[in-house]
């Protein structure tokens, strides 16, 4: 059983993985092509420039900078 429990921690950390890096490869296209990158927030539709995100590689977190 834990072992099982193991193993679907693992498939979940690489779906992470894989989606703050796709996260990541989005922002830099839209970086370079001049487009907004376009997210969900709080019920509503949000286009934010793509310079506007700070992109960490080591933790390969995004955040939005606070104003």
């Amino acid at each position: 059983m834990n072992e099982e429990k193991d193993q679907r921690a693992g498939l979940s950390s690489k779906a992470d993985a894989a989606f703050r890096l796709a996260a990541k490869k989005v922002i830099q296209r839209a970086r370079q092509t001049g487009t907004p990158v376009v997210v969900w927030e709080q019920g509503h539709v949000k286009e934010i420039p793509g310079e506007q995100f700070e992109i960490t590689t080591a933790a390969m977190e995004l955040r939005e900078p606070r104003p």
